[in-house]
């Protein structure tokens, strides 16, 4: 069916890495297919014509209007003084405070777009907006709105990630194991109503990013009747994460090759979500089953800004780089390495995995997140059992022990896969039957 030229609102609290990286590239796919694109952000980074940051354009006109907006700034810093002081468990990154307020002008927002929108696509938005300034854009603008899931928050009560609480499936109530403290605790309950009212009046549907995440959209309470299934994976552009210079990386990095070089990396290895403990046993497992000479030849990268000092006992040759915010460099670390190991027990992505499949490197992690479709055994690399050391070791000896030959298999198998279900057409595909469906 032919693709007709959509006008599309994009939003996100910003436009570079993780979550705003996502819907970044959302947009740039947008754009290449010929939309009218316009991301409004609340922190603009990058360049792009196309992204603009919100400023409320609606002048106050006479006495009246600026004494109702002092009042209502009172009443807000009023109630943003009660709200610090609840505990919330940082675990859970309880990120939605309060979906009740008006944090933007849907008018002012839409003029500086120039367009009425057919589509809104709603990212993270965490500090920004919420589901209720959405419903308000969709009341004025009758837009179909859809909300890309990088994480949980559209469905919950406020919490990032649910771990193993199911108040995003039978609603959230006021025993919220997020918020610690007694004052606050109906918090998550008022919250997941709204947002739920709003999902509701406003006909919004969900789009996942990892078969994780669109199983626990379909056991939502807001979005289990959403009879179109989405999932969008990644977004991986092949442009930059490709297998195209596999044969010269490792020298680029003055690595040996004849070394076996194992990479695991996040912003913070001290993230319990990481599960960066489980890597070190899995290491330590390793160890007792491998020879003398096998165990020479083994080389771990950590890439993070701070690792547990426990990881200095790793009887293994290592080094640790720091964080890398240039993509084109990350690709060709990706392409320098022989194994990358995902060792998340919460998560939606990491985007990591995908990346570094689509630069030829098999992957070796826990069944979790991104790690559920993408990680093949046998093809694409080794999913192991969530929070089993000794299964994730058999994984990465399982590489470890591949034949040249075999190898080079998983090595195009990870690439080929990525192609198929992660790269840029993948997502426009997936766009155009969203559109043409809704």
């Amino acid at each position: 069916m032919e693709n007709v030229k959509k006008k599309i609102l994009l939003l996100s609290t910003g436009d570079v890495n993780g979550a705003y990286e996502a819907i970044y590239r959302v947009a740039t796919i947008l754009i290449n297919d010929g939309h009218d694109v316009k991301l409004v952000v609340k922190e603009k980074t990058r360049f792009d014509s196309f992204i603009i940051t919100y400023t409320n354009l609606i002048k106050k006109r006479n006495i009246v209007h600026r004494g109702l907006a002092k009042i209502r700034m009172v009443i807000l810093n009023k109630i943003k003084s009660q709200k610090s002081t609840v505990l919330f468990d940082n675990n859970y990154l309880f990120i939605s405070r309060n979906e009740e307020n008006n944090n933007i002008s849907p008018e002012a927002l839409i003029k500086q777009v120039g367009f009425c929108p057919d589509f809104i696509i709603s990212g993270m938005t965490n500090g920004f907006i919420n589901s209720t300034d959405i419903y308000n854009l969709q009341k004025i603008t009758k837009a179909k709105v859809f909300n890309i899931t990088v994480d949980m928050n559209h469905f919950t009560g406020g919490c990032h990630y649910a771990w193993d609480c199911q108040g995003y499936i039978k609603g959230c109530n006021e025993n919220c194991p997020a918020i610690l403290s007694d004052e606050g605790m109906l918090i998550a309950k008022e919250n997941f109503e709204i947002k739920l009212k709003n999902a509701r009046n406003g006909n919004f549907k969900a789009i996942a990013m990892s078969l994780w995440t669109l199983n626990q959209i379909e056991k939502s309470k807001i979005y289990k009747d959403q009879s179109e299934k989405y999932n969008i994976n990644s977004i991986i552009d092949l442009k930059v994460f490709n297998n195209c210079n596999r044969n010269i990386a490792k020298d680029i990095f003055g690595f040996d090759n004849s070394k076996f070089y194992i990479l695991a990396g996040c912003q913070s290895s001290k993230d319990i979500r990481k599960g960066f403990s489980y890597f070190i046993d899995s290491l330590t497992i390793l160890e007792s089953k491998l020879t003398k000479s096998q165990k020479e030849k083994i080389v771990i990268i950590v890439v993070s800004r701070e690792v547990p000092k426990e990881f200095e006992a790793i009887n293994f040759e290592k080094q640790k780089l720091d964080y890398i915010n240039d993509y084109r460099l990350l690709s060709l670390l990706y392409q320098s390495i022989d194994l990358f190991v995902n060792t998340s027990i919460e998560d939606s992505g990491p985007m990591m995995v995908s990346e570094a499949l689509a630069c030829g490197t098999p992957v070796v992690g826990f069944d979790m997140g991104i790690v559920t479709n993408v990680v093949i055994n046998g093809l694409t690399g080794y999913k192991s059992r969530l929070k089993d050391s000794n299964d994730l070791a058999e994984g990465i000896k399982l590489i470890l022990d591949l034949s040249k030959d075999e190898y080079l298999q998983y090595s195009n198998n990870a690439n080929e896969y990525i192609k198929k279900h992660s790269s840029y057409e993948f997502v426009s595909n997936e766009f155009r039957k969203i559109f043409n469906e809704n």
